[in-house]
């Protein structure tokens, strides 16, 4: 008969884990050499053990200086007195193993057990409420009750509460696919710790009917989790694993883990507060200075798009509109569309169609999640491009643009992405709007005051002043590029016997008439003003003298060939026209074309009247080039 053959050491610490795993002793297990093999739970816990402690020397691990003796009396670093039992087990090859308990001089090892856990959940608050941002949090938690429950792994996903919807968090030393997407109603342990709202436990996982097939396949044994609340809402599930078939987590473990979770949950309120607050000012702060950069723009067309800027910093912002409302003509002007770097020219719709025809008209303020292609046809279409197969936005605010009671318009910011705004985004937006619109408002009056100041009040043309800045600045250009410019007088025929024969009130009338027509008969880029009583003044860029022959023939037909209308009946009415020229980019002052169209006026009403006569034998002036 055979004699038995001794284990190995690496053979007696597998069989001793399930002992291990089981007893509440304080148990060590050492090879021959004084190095660690395995301990048991309350082990571990007492001496802050971790997986990375297997195979280091164990006599440090004690506070003991090498080769210090594995029996007698022993004081912990955690200061608690201890007497240390070796027992060397038999093992292969000369080598013994060694079955080392520790008997505290204070207490049982249950009470170790419970002095460590306490001191680590301790530390484990301090670390998790220090912290003031939300994934550093996160990572924290799992980590750090990972480690206190002597777990093999954790995670922390979020809980949704409007949406109701888990979304992904931290993961701790897991590899699992479901971490990465959100995960639906129904999918696993994680909704009855939701619907139950207390920790659970689960020590025979794998065989679970909501069992995640992914973690059955990465070897999870048991699960322990408990809900993380703050102020009466759950904002997470603090989840830990095991791989290990002799672990099972205990009731302790959960009462330990929901402690824990509750912690977690309280530092997460005061980091979301903190958030917050710091949002709430960074926004106010943009606020403050979108205020001062809209106060300081005065031309309408750089006013829309500082107010575009001023939302891009506040929130997403793939496009944004702004409409005017046209309450005389019942419509909603659509005066700036962005779509990203994409501008498109203005747009008028009734005021019953369109987003902002209905934001404008009731005062609403709009956010929504998702914006899809029905709510649009419930609106009506939107002028966002020329094409049928332009996307919806994802998500959307629009709000009214109003100065005290009065509505000007409204503004709309969208993002392709859905449920991209917050209810604080929306309230942005209408502090925003309550400074843009002032703005929009004060651009307005200015370009009234502007166009005042530069246009006749009677016939709506560009007064003499203003006529004067304008001629000064295109003869210079005219000059330096080499370009002709061409100036007409146009005086009306017999006014006088218009207003003495009908009165001042048809003399105006008439007036208007010539102006109306003018501005009709010539181009946007020609500069018509009213130079005095009846007489009219029109610059022509980039026009020879021969040219302005031929426009003048065609203003002059043109006034003459259609009567008036006015209470006092038809007026037939006609006009003499004198022209100037500057050719070939010569230099010259504007009063000097002023006195030689004066003069050609002169000769076409001495020769007759409605008639066109230009400056010189030739019908134009040539000055010498500079």
């Amino acid at each position: 008969m055979s004699t038995p053959t001794a284990p190995s050491a690496e053979t007696l610490a597998t069989a001793w884990l399930a002992l291990l795993a089981q007893t509440s002793e304080i148990v060590l297990l050492a090879d021959g050499r004084g190095r660690l093999m395995a301990a048991s739970r309350p082990a571990h816990q007492l001496l802050g053990l971790t997986a990375s402690s297997v195979g280091q020397a164990l006599r440090p691990l004690l506070g003991l200086p090498p080769g210090a003796s594995l029996e007698g009396s022993v004081v912990l670093a955690a200061g608690m007195a201890a007497t240390l039992r070796c027992t060397p087990l038999p093992s292969r090859r000369n080598k013994r193993a060694l079955l080392i308990m520790l008997e505290l001089a204070h207490g049982s090892p249950a009470t170790a057990s419970a002095i460590y856990r306490e001191q680590r959940l301790r530390e484990v608050t301090l670390t998790i409420t220090s912290a003031l941002e939300i994934g550093q949090i996160l990572n924290h938690v799992v980590r750090l009750a990972t480690d206190l429950l002597g777990a093999t792994a954790g995670a922390l996903p979020l809980y949704d509460q409007g949406r109701d919807v888990v979304i992904p968090g931290s993961v701790y030393n897991l590899r699992m696919p479901l971490t990465g997407r959100e995960q639906y109603r129904g999918t696993g342990l994680i909704w009855r710790v939701l619907d139950a709202g207390r920790p659970m436990i689960i020590n025979h996982y794998d065989a679970d009917p909501e069992a995640l097939p992914d973690l059955v396949a990465q070897g999870i044994r048991s699960i322990a989790a408990a809900p993380v609340r703050a102020g009466g809402s759950v904002l997470g599930i603090l989840i830990l694993y095991d791989q290990r078939p002799t672990m099972q987590f205990t009731a302790s473990d959960m009462a330990l883990l929901d402690a824990v979770a509750r912690q977690a949950g309280v530092a997460m309120q005061n980091a979301r507060l903190y958030e917050t607050a710091v949002r709430e000012g960074n926004r106010r702060a943009l606020l403050y200075k979108a205020s001062v950069e809209l106060g300081a723009v005065l031309n309408i067309d750089h006013l829309y798009a500082t107010i575009h800027r001023a939302a891009a910093r506040l929130m997403p912002c793939d496009i944004c509109l702004i409409a005017l409302l046209d309450s005389a003509r019942q419509e909603i002007e659509y005066v700036y569309l962005a779509d990203g770097p994409r501008r498109w020219p203005p747009h008028r719709l009734p005021l019953s169609r369109g987003l902002l025809g209905f934001v404008a008209r009731t005062g609403v303020s709009l956010r929504l999640v998702h914006n899809d292609n029905e709510i649009e046809r419930w609106f009506g279409a939107e002028p966002f491009s020329d094409t049928e197969e332009e996307p919806s936005p994802g998500a959307l605010l629009a709000v009214a643009l109003n100065v005290g009671e009065r509505t000007l318009g409204a503004i709309t910011v969208q993002a392709h992405a859905p449920d991209a705004y917050s209810s604080e985004d929306l309230e942005a937006l209408e502090m925003l709007a309550s400074t843009a619109a002032i703005a929009i408002q004060n651009a307005q009056l200015f370009a009234k005051v502007q166009e005042l100041a530069t246009r006749d009040a009677l016939t709506g043309v560009a007064n003499r002043r203003h006529f004067f800045e304008l001629a000064r600045s295109e003869l210079e250009r005219a000059a330096r590029y080499g370009h002709p410019v061409s100036l007409l007088m146009i005086d009306a025929d017999h006014f006088k016997v218009i207003n003495d024969t009908y009165g001042h009130l048809v003399g105006d009338i008439v007036l208007q008439a010539i102006a109306g027509r003018c501005r009709n008969a010539l181009r946007e880029a020609d500069i018509v003003a009213r130079y005095g009583g009846e007489e009219f003044l029109a610059l022509l860029p980039e026009t020879s003298g021969e040219q302005a022959v031929q426009v003048a023939e065609r203003l002059r037909d043109t006034v003459a060939r259609e009567p008036v209308l006015s209470a006092a009946g038809p007026i037939r009415v006609s006009v003499s026209i004198g022209i100037a020229s500057y050719e070939r980019g010569a230099v010259g002052q504007i009063d000097q074309l002023l006195d030689y169209v004066d003069q050609a006026l002169y000769q076409a009403k001495s020769t007759g009247r409605n008639q066109v006569r230009a400056y010189g034998p030739t019908d134009t002036v040539s000055m010498p080039e500079p």
